[in-house]
């Protein structure tokens, strides 16, 4: 189990094979020296054939150098602009502060370009729906635009979204939980995550992924944010007012259309809750939790011969899904069913049956699905789904389309709300249109 595990850190982050790119591979520029950017695509890239990191652009033209000598990239522009205008790259990927995503997306979708856009799509819905509903983005044959939920796209999470949605034995789901914390001191105090201007906050960080997974989970839209909790920046910053603005943590609670409800948490400076310390001690101390989902469904009856003397038998589930955003890593699925048969209201006889799942890859039977290696990132599945809709081919029918994309900025925004905070800044560019 540690070789395996290991062995899948160390090919698909590390050392992935180096493929032979064919003579069609799809060329792509990278808009900004990102820190996500060789994890998200130059590390995934290198094992597929049909795909070349070709460039880079970022606002410092020495950095971009630095950065492309570090890792292999050919060729070097002085500006975004020029990126763009190379005829010779078909796709981007985005990965600039979030207050620069909208503009520079739609730049390139008008330049013809594919887009491969970091999460959160945008800074608020307002630009989601302008760039998602954008004549360009609508037109037949327009360019491929996707916002990046790579978690999406690993077997580990469709299998757990299965088990809740698609199995003899699954209810509705009545609450769904996520909650995902960044141990306390990694981002530094004058990270653009704390800055308003740029789209900052937790929200807008682990908050996309605890929102995104909600709304899977449920497979509905927040009708209300019931409530929630929020930490703001600690220290003394030169604008309070903006400062003010800013989310460290965020803590919320839904309801959903049906009447269901859901949580999240979103940390970015988790501390305190060591279990041998006391919490006085503990409370100033990094700490860290798993990324974690969790789904409770509804009973439901079902058919078995577990049912006798005119008894029905019913079922309740519950889920959980440990670390679905780093799945090829490790990750593990619980399932715990508990199982009545009732007559006339009386409980005759209960028990639980409880597994535990991995799924590194698809299964083996579905041709279309199982293409890849239990190695694969949740990186490496998004990249190969790029390229299948930009090729034209099936794939895995796993997507992030653009009314999800609008809708997910619908549900932060309505968070910022009821938190009593501003939604983050709308762009100048083009908004109109």
């Amino acid at each position: 189990m540690v070789f395996a595990a290991l062995h899948r850190i160390y090919t698909g982050f590390i050392n992935p094979p180096q493929a032979r790119k064919q003579d069609d591979a799809i060329r792509f520029g990278l808009l900004g020296a990102s820190n996500i950017a060789p994890v998200a695509l130059i590390t995934p890239a290198k094992s597929h054939r049909e795909v070349i990191v070709a460039s880079v652009a970022a606002r410092d033209r020495s950095r971009a150098e630095v950065y492309a000598k570090k890792h292999g990239i050919p060729i070097v522009h002085s500006s975004y602009e020029d990126l763009l205008n190379d005829t010779s790259i078909d796709a981007v990927y985005i990965a600039l502060p979030n207050s620069l995503h909208f503009e520079w997306a739609l730049r390139a979708i008008k330049a013809g370009k594919h887009v491969l856009l970091e999460k959160p799509s945008c800074s608020n819905a307002e630009e989601a729906k302008a760039l998602f509903n954008h004549p360009i983005v609508k037109a037949p044959n327009a360019p491929v635009l996707l916002e990046a939920f790579h978690y999406l796209f690993h077997p580990a999470w469709q299998t757990y979204m299965s088990l809740i949605h698609d199995d003899a034995l699954s209810g509705p789901v009545k609450h769904a939980h996520a909650q995902q914390y960044l141990f306390k001191g990694v981002i530094p105090p004058d990270d653009i995550r704390w800055r308003y201007d740029l789209g900052g906050g937790a929200m807008m960080d682990f908050g996309t992924y605890t929102v995104s997974c909600l709304r899977q989970m449920m497979r509905e839209e927040p009708s209300e944010v019931i409530k929630t909790e929020w930490r703001a920046v600690p220290g003394s910053r030169s604008d309070q007012a903006e400062s003010q603005q800013i989310d460290q943590a965020m803590n919320a609670t839904y309801r959903m259309e049906s009447g269901a409800t859901g949580t999240i948490i979103a940390d970015l400076s988790s501390s305190g809750s060591w279990p041998l310390l006391p919490a006085s001690w503990s409370k100033s101390l990094p700490s860290i939790g798993w990324p974690k989902c969790e789904a409770e469904l509804g009973e439901k009856e079902v058919e078995s011969s577990e049912s006798t003397d005119g008894g029905k038998h019913f079922v309740q589930r519950k889920m959980k899904l440990w670390n679905h955003l780093a799945p090829s890593v490790y990750h593990r699925i619980d399932v715990e069913d508990t199982h009545s048969i009732r007559r006339d209201g009386t409980l005759l006889r209960t028990w639980k049956e409880s597994r535990n799942l991995k799924s590194y890859s698809w299964p083996s039977g579905d041709k279309v699905k199982s293409a890849g290696e239990d190695w694969w990132t949740s990186y490496h599945c998004q990249l190969h789904e790029f390229v299948n809709r930009i090729k034209g081919r099936e794939g895995s029918g796993v997507w992030v389309d653009g009314d999800d994309s609008i809708k997910q900025m619908e549900a932060i925004d309505q968070t910022y709300e009821k938190a009593g905070m501003k939604v983050r800044p709308t762009s100048k560019f083009e908004l109109s249109v």
